[in-house]
């Protein structure tokens, strides 16, 4: 795989009404236009560039600590594996599991740094198996809830997980989990003020102090909650947000205290006062797709072969398919110039910024996030 300085890659490409890599009739297939250095006036465009895996192995999770270094981890009821690249892609090697093996499949991949991560394997029945990675080994560090909806590690030893039950934490790294805050709501259902159950679902971490999850539905047109902590967990907020709105399948991200973005029944909101209040933002998303963030103003959210994203913070945002040769079953985002995706078969997909006469086999064209400067 070739590479070049990515420290040309920086800034913001705006563009208005269009795409800003649109397919051009008198172009080649695959090609895009060109980003413009202001600094150089060299071009560039952007790509998804195949650095799949040789092996026929169903991978569901994707984390990178940097744009060179990351893990994937997949299998189902078998050929559970972790593999590590150290160079983007261009070689892989396995760090735990075989996939020809009979052992369960690894997956929700999340690392905090390149020496420290975790994975989930699941076990069958009851509780799966936490897994902690300094980079290079996996050890058995505890369980997470089977039921949940996500897990969050802000340190070695704290992490925190959404069930039926609310918000569980642990400060011994897995081996314990103990309730923290429940998932409880007063709303208005057809006139008349209810208190009500739900489950929250989704959970983010801007650093070790600050935190939101969002819940399921209490009732029909309800709303749901947003939780809030900011002093590490101990203590929790919450409100009820988006009366009427549909609350399947949601995803929270914040850039910081205050921004942040929310995807909810296809639908994208944003926040500027830290999830009290929520604005709707243009574009939809299909399936239930996660938000991630490289900074304040470009994220993304992938699901099969749609990629949506945004240069503006959240307020706006564009959707594109993407002709990959399976569909995307987890992505992230590590800079403007710099992401991957995975799916069935070994598929890893990278997102690159490359000078314009740039070519590789399987390359697809991309939507800019980035100018050269």
């Amino acid at each position: 795989m070739e590479h070049f300085d990515n420290k040309l890659v920086a800034g913001l490409v705006l563009m208005t009404g269009v795409f800003a890599f649109a397919q051009q009739p008198k172009r080649p297939s695959g090609t895009a236009k060109p980003a413009v250095s202001e600094r150089t006036g060299a071009k560039f465009k952007a790509i998804w560039e195949p650095v799949n895996l040789k092996e026929d192995v169903d991978l569901s999770s994707v984390a990178f600590a940097t744009p060179e270094e990351g893990w994937v981890a997949g299998g189902r009821m078998k050929g559970g594996v972790i593999l590590h690249t150290k160079d983007g892609g261009a070689n892989w090697d396995t760090q735990l599991g075989d996939p020809q093996s009979s052992d369960r499949g690894y997956h929700d991949l999340q690392f905090l740094k390149p020496t420290l991560g975790w994975a989930v394997q699941a076990t069958g029945a009851g509780d799966h198996k936490l897994l902690q990675g300094d980079g290079r080994e996996w050890k058995d560090s505890g369980t997470v809830a089977q039921h949940r909806g996500e897990y969050h590690f802000t340190s070695d030893q704290v992490g925190f997980v959404t069930t039926r039950g609310g918000i569980l934490r642990t400060q011994n790294g897995g081996r314990r989990w103990e309730p923290v805050y429940p998932c409880r709501m007063k709303a208005e259902v057809g006139g008349l003020t209810r208190d009500l159950t739900c489950e929250f679902a989704k959970l983010y971490f801007l650093n070790e102090r600050q935190g939101w999850a969002i819940s399921n539905a209490g009732a029909k047109d309800a709303g749901f909650l947003v939780a809030r902590t900011q002093d590490g967990g101990s203590t929790w907020e919450s409100w009820v947000a988006l009366p009427g709105e549909d609350p399947r399948e949601g995803s929270i991200y914040f850039t910081d205290e205050n921004h942040g973005a929310l995807l909810t029944g296809g639908k994208f909101f944003y926040t500027a006062d830290g999830g009290k209040t929520w604005t709707g933002a243009t574009g939809q998303a299909p399936g239930k797709p996660k938000i991630q963030f490289a900074d304040t103003k470009v994220g993304w959210a992938m699901h099969y072969r749609n990629m949506s994203y945004t240069v503006d913070g959240g307020k706006h945002w564009l959707s594109r398919e993407i002709p990959f040769p399976a569909a995307v079953e987890e992505f992230t985002i590590v800079s403007r110039d710099s992401g991957y995706a995975v799916g069935a078969h070994g598929m890893v997909y990278r997102y690159r910024v490359v000078p314009i006469d740039y070519s590789s086999k399987g390359m697809l064209a991309a939507p800019a996030m980035g100018a050269a400067n």
